[in-house]
């Protein structure tokens, strides 16, 4: 199984992932891929299809890992290609609160065009689409002392079992958060 993963391999969730999958290729500015840019977006499209999983782990700007995604996704479908693509999104995108914070808005879009892709995957010869969403990470406890958080690593497994849920089956969407309310023991 050949994996082709967005993001940093000596940073956070996708550190991770290269502990799991260190044969994987892993894109992002350090490997010469500018994943906000269309051209590197359609180039990463062309690319996957050499790959059996596609993992949009990049939290980008200006809605481009939504963009990545679908550039992912089409040149899959045109070429017939069974790919399976992962993105992990952000639990941010169910909350309701007012807010200018691009980010949640940029979560929300994934999500939905996610969900989408999704139901075709179910539906017609596509490749098959699944959204991950998690609360905060252990790796922005920092930013969040307060705040319970999920260990990086164990995100990491989650989406390993993703990996290798059957083919014959399909998720369409987790969303985990970790209980900020502790239960007496």
């Amino acid at each position: 199984m050949k994996i082709l993963i967005t993001g940093n391999q000596n940073q956070g969730l996708a550190k991770e992932l290269f502990n799991i999958y260190p044969e994987a290729t892993f894109v992002s500015r350090e490997s010469g891929y500018d994943l906000n840019d269309k051209i590197n977006q359609e180039n990463v499209a062309e690319l996957a299809l050499n790959y059996d999983i596609f993992i949009n782990n990049s939290a980008l700007s200006k809605f481009d890992q939504t963009n990545l995604m679908y550039h992912v996704f089409k040149r899959a479908k045109e070429e017939q290609h069974n790919l399976y693509i992962i993105n992990i999104g952000s639990t941010v995108d169910r909350y309701n609160k007012g807010t200018d914070w691009l980010y949640s808005a940029e979560k929300k879009a994934l999500r939905f065009f996610s969900d989408s892709l999704s139901k075709m995957s179910v539906w017609q010869n596509a490749p098959r689409v699944t959204l991950i969403s998690f609360g905060s990470l252990s790796n922005v406890q920092e930013k969040h002392p307060d705040r319970v958080c999920i260990n990086i690593d164990e995100a990491a497994r989650y989406v390993e079992w993703l990996v290798n849920t059957p083919t014959h089956l399909h998720v369409n969407e987790i969303s985990i958060d970790p209980l900020q309310i502790k239960n007496n023991e």
